[in-house]
């Protein structure tokens, strides 16, 4: 007797609150974003490629760089390397009408589809979205809890 697998189903409103947890998590770690607050473009953290970058206790750089800046969304690029590993770029864009900060991709502009089936996988996970939605609210907690123990700097002061 054949095992069916059963078909990956994503949970929406896991989804959607880890992305709502992600935008009020980089608002606390990069108050310059919240649109909300700084209507204006004019002020320097605004302009374009803007970078902060973040050297915890633990050796860990996280380094964050303003790459768009639109009416009702931004988009960031985040870098992680930790220690030994190979680093690992995540292309993130905030809805700030919809208060959401999704992860876009893990190199390019090219959207990760929600769903990965069959031969769309080539390598990836079927909810791989979901995990590297989850993966950037960890390292935004886990920068929030250490940027006293490490340095946190803008490149453009």
């Amino acid at each position: 007797m054949a095992v069916i697998q059963n078909a990956y189903k994503p949970d929406l409103d896991e989804f959607i609150t880890q992305c709502e947890v992600n935008y009020w998590l980089i608002l606390r770690l990069m108050p310059f974003l919240d649109i909300k607050k700084n209507s204006t473009i004019n002020n320097k953290y605004g302009q374009r490629n803007t970078k902060l970058n973040f050297q915890t206790k633990l050796g860990h750089q996280i380094d964050f760089e303003l790459v768009d800046k639109a009416k009702f969304t931004t988009t960031i690029v985040v870098n992680l390397k930790v220690h030994n590993q190979s680093k690992m770029n995540l292309m993130a864009r905030l809805y700030h009408d919809l208060e959401l900060l999704e992860v876009m991709d893990k190199v390019g502009p090219k959207a990760l589809k929600p769903i990965n089936k069959g031969r769309e996988l080539q390598g990836r996970q079927s909810d791989e979205k979901r995990q590297l939605n989850r993966f950037l609210g960890e390292s935004l907690k886990h920068c929030l809890q250490n940027v006293g123990n490490g340095k946190s700097k803008n490149s453009d002061e």
